[in-house]
């Protein structure tokens, strides 16, 4: 099956961190989940810590989205024009986020950062932006022209070898309209501000650094940066299409007190389905077509299924909070895996923000993406080996964060704490 997949798609994926190119090893094919498991194509089941990458806050195939996705879907897969449950999800989030009047709705984060962008550059007649090295809203062109988060993985051949440094194919003028600093720098950021801010459209920035692994702000970061912008009338937009929804109702923008200009959404508000979406006040949100005078459509913009979907999650957090309980397994973990750590004598660094973690395998703080490529990822691999010999599935790659869900259960992280006591154990004899 995977030689079939490598001869139809390019790598034999459709994303390339699900090729384990980092771990050096095959990848798995997987053919179902349930709850906390997932089910490779040769029926072995596995603990799944990868979640959809973040998606899945209420684990997989949860009842409540179950029942929304039939009953949609015997209504219809899509209807071209806008439907009621565009309206109700939109409601939704903008009753959840306070910085959110109105929303536009595309299929991927990509697409809402791509349009975000935008927006900024309308709003303010300026062009250049400033993004955060190690940060990552999608793979537009324009937001590719800062410094990916990790190495870009490439097989050696006519191509050359796995290499880092921007994607190939970016043209040299919106790699100069492009600012990069470092992350959790404010000196850095200060003096990009001073140098480049009468020409920054916007800022935008991941609240929770979730690309490079998960490196939170320093404290009083954010507000440096919403003071800076404020000042010098460069929109703030956070990029939450990991954290909205994850750290709390009211995203990362709710954990720290910062009002962003504008929000761009994705994984959790689509129940599992293709979604993204840009929010923000309707003073600025009105600039797009019909309304005003920035162009988007798109087939598959709200989407019905992903719509129903999405709501249906929503609903179950609006009813139940489950952010005290997911922080209270968040750091069991990370504790477990400090103390195994420690008897096993293998410095890690365990950099966790709610029920988001990475294991960075080095002696220094993680703060910056410098400090997250310079931890030994060779230990890193042979770590996550040893856990998916033990039945543990965590992202194949040491620039990624391992997310836990309301469908984590004692059991789960009771076996996780013994796989990962062992695996530690194994990267301590190499």
């Amino acid at each position: 099956m995977w030689d079939e997949a490598q001869a139809v798609l390019v790598g034999g994926v459709d994303s390339p961190v699900r090729a384990f190119r980092h771990t050096d090893r095959d990848p798995l094919m997987l053919v179902k989940g349930r709850g906390a498991t997932v089910v490779d194509a040769n029926g072995r089941a596995w603990t799944d810590f990868i979640m959809g990458w973040g998606a899945l806050v209420l684990g997989h195939q949860p009842p409540a989205v179950i029942r929304a996705l039939r009953a949609t879907a015997a209504h219809s897969t899509l209807l071209g024009l806008t439907h009621p449950a565009e309206v109700a999800l939109a409601s939704l989030i903008a009753r959840c986020v306070p910085s959110v009047e109105q929303v536009r709705f595309t299929v991927s984060g990509t697409e809402a950062c791509m349009i975000a962008v935008r927006l900024a550059r309308a709003h303010t007649g300026r062009t250049k932006l400033l993004v955060f090295d190690g940060g990552y809203h999608g793979h537009g062109d324009t937001l590719m022209a800062g410094r990916p988060a990790a190495p870009l993985i490439r097989p050696t051949g006519r191509h050359g070898a796995a290499q880092a440094g921007q994607t190939a194919g970016l043209p040299h003028t919106l790699i100069q309209s492009t600012i990069v600093v470092p992350w959790n720098d404010p000196h850095a950021f200060d003096q990009a501000m001073t140098q480049h801010g009468e020409q920054l459209a916007c800022v935008i920035l991941e609240p929770v650094a979730a690309n490079m692994g998960v490196i939170p702000p320093e404290a009083g970061y954010l507000q440096q940066i919403r003071q800076a912008t404020a000042s010098r009338g460069v929109l703030l937009i956070f990029d939450e299409v990991v954290t909205g929804f994850r750290l709390g109702l009211g995203g990362a923008q709710g954990l720290f007190g910062i009002r962003p200009d504008l929000t761009t959404f994705g994984k959790i508000i689509g129940g599992g389905l293709p979604i993204g979406a840009v929010g923000g006040p309707t003073r600025l949100m009105q600039r797009l077509a019909p309304e005003g005078d920035v162009y988007h459509a798109g087939t598959f913009a709200g989407h019905p299924l992903s719509m129903a979907c999405g709501a249906a999650v929503l609903h179950e957090l609006i009813a139940q909070p489950p952010y005290a309980s997911l922080e209270a397994k968040a750091r069991r973990v990370e504790q477990a895996l400090q103390q195994a750590a420690e008897r096993a004598r293998v410095p890690v660094q365990i950099n966790r923000v709610g029920s988001m973690l990475t294991v960075f395998f080095t002696e220094q703080p993680v703060r910056q993406l410098a400090q997250a490529q310079a931890s030994q990822r060779s230990r890193f691999a042979r770590w996550a080996h040893a856990l998916r010999q033990r039945g543990i599935l965590i992202p194949p790659s040491p620039f990624e964060a391992c997310f836990l869900s309301t469908a984590h259960t004692a059991r789960h992280l009771d076996r996780f704490e013994r796989a990962a006591m062992a695996a530690f154990l194994a990267v301590a004899e190499h």
